[in-house]
């Protein structure tokens, strides 16, 4: 499949402190606070926005946003920056609101995994895949990608381990539990074999990878995607395949992130035993097979990134990659105060980088600073708030949002349909993914802009 539809789920973290650092508010109270905007517009708090994004509490009060449908991956990552705008908005606008009532309380939103508790937040990843293809067969192949994926991609942080605090490439790691499952929370997969297509059942199948990390690189997300898309092009393509299936996927994926050479040997199903850099490596070369002219940029940076963990020299990834940004800033602080890997100091830097907050967010302060990258414009990140992007079913239902809120009328979206909430209405079902216009949403538009002239505009979102 050369072109891909894929979107990107976030799941957020939830704080709200005094000014001693105390707890001021229970999640659920604050996560009521942080969405009354969002209430007050859809009567709901789970919405669809005019970027055609999807915008929700999840289970636990966990503030979620699930970005448009996207066929290129440096829009994917512009409609994931939307989102953290989005939100630290609403969490501005919330300690605006507590302020004002003498509250000494600030929310704050961290896009991170793993929060001093040991709770877990996702970030999920969705690809579009052919439904033909042998799904079965995907994961053999894909879990060795993904399972050693962290070196390149992996948000960086400290554990605990019995021999002491150590600097890891990923987190989540250590909160996976199975390979491959229908479940997301309980037993945490890799893999979430769930069978929601959001589009004709009979042609797609969405593969639902819920191991990564939240990236505030915009390389880092990238690469994420990008690399992965290719992986799914050499598997779909049904040649020859490195055979890399894993004894232990689980133990893997915890020792690959603690191996900092990226050169630890690891055992193979059929008793050989490779290592996380030779995995990528294998990849990235059989892509590199398969790649368009445009994308030998993805190739040429996922090679840095390979070779910052094989050679050790991080110059280039420790200004461009999560992980590696992560690991200098430990280092220096570490020297500077002259303090342990576990030092409470270290942990909540590692919360500030993922605050959200532009006034709060260490990683945002590293990219004023041009000490971390920023690869997209304002004017790009502005625009990706505004509008959905114009090359999949996304631009449909983006119209349908910005013309119901434009004109007061109500409506129901969600990824595969459009109605509005009036006696007898009948929903628009759009089941292909790449689909720009359709006859039956232009009459829906045309329906809404009539009914709406005498309505009273709602506020965008």
């Amino acid at each position: 499949m050369k072109r891909r539809v894929g979107g990107l789920e976030t799941e957020f973290g939830l704080v709200c402190v005094r000014a001693d650092g105390s707890r001021a508010m229970e999640p659920e109270a604050a996560a009521r606070e942080l969405f009354r905007p969002v209430v007050a517009m859809g009567r709901s708090s789970n919405v669809f926005l005019r970027n055609a994004a999807r915008l929700y509490l999840d289970v636990g009060s966990h503030p979620e946003y699930a970005t448009a449908e996207c066929d290129d991956w440096w829009e994917l990552v512009a409609q994931d920056r939307a989102g953290e705008r989005i939100f630290a908005d609403l969490a501005h606008q919330a300690n605006e609101r507590l302020a004002a009532d003498g509250q000494d309380a600030q929310i704050h939103l961290l896009k991170n995994n793993v929060d001093s508790a040991g709770n877990a937040f996702g970030s999920h990843e969705n690809y579009l895949v052919d439904r033909r293809g042998e799904f079965t067969r995907l994961p053999k192949y894909l879990l060795p990608f993904l399972v050693t994926r962290q070196i390149v991609t992996g948000a960086g942080g400290v554990v605990a381990d019995e021999d002491g605090p150590r600097f890891v490439f990923s987190r989540r790691s250590d909160h996976m539990w199975e390979a491959v499952s229908s479940a997301t929370t309980r037993t945490r997969p890799i893999i979430n074999t769930r069978d929601e297509p959001h589009g004709d059942p009979t042609l797609y199948r969405r593969l639902h990878v819920i191991v990564g990390d939240s990236t505030m690189s915009e390389v880092s997300t990238h690469l994420r995607f990008a690399t992965t898309d290719l992986v799914l092009r050499v598997i779909e393509s049904g040649r020859a395949l490195p055979e890399l299936a894993l004894r232990d996927d689980i133990a893997t994926i915890r020792a690959v992130s603690r191996d900092s050479s990226g050169r630890q040997p690891i055992p193979l199903a059929d008793g050989g035993t490779t290592n996380a850099v030779d995995v990528q490596q294998r990849w990235l070369d059989l892509a590199a097979r398969f790649a368009e002219d445009e994308e030998h940029e993805v190739l040429e940076t996922w090679q840095k990134a390979i070779d910052a963990v094989a050679t050790g020299d991080r110059s280039w990834a420790a200004s461009h990659l999560d992980w590696a940004i992560k690991e200098r800033l430990f280092e220096q602080v570490r020297e500077r105060r002259a303090v342990a890997l576990d030092d409470p100091s270290i942990e909540r830097l590692d919360l500030a980088y993922h605050d959200i907050d532009p006034g709060q967010s260490v990683f945002q302060t590293l990219q004023r600073r041009g000490l971390a990258p920023a690869e997209l414009s304002e004017e790009h990140i502005a625009s990706a708030r505004e509008a959905a992007p114009r090359t999949t079913r996304a631009h449909l239902r983006g119209q349908v949002v910005a013309a119901a809120q434009e004109h007061g009328v109500d409506h129901v979206v969600d990824w595969t349909s459009f109605r509005l909430t009036r006696p007898g209405a009948m929903p628009v079902q759009v089941l292909d993914p790449f689909a720009t216009s359709m006859p039956e949403v232009d009459a829906l538009l045309e329906e809404i802009r009539s009914r709406g002239e005498d309505a009273t505009p709602a506020p965008p979102a």
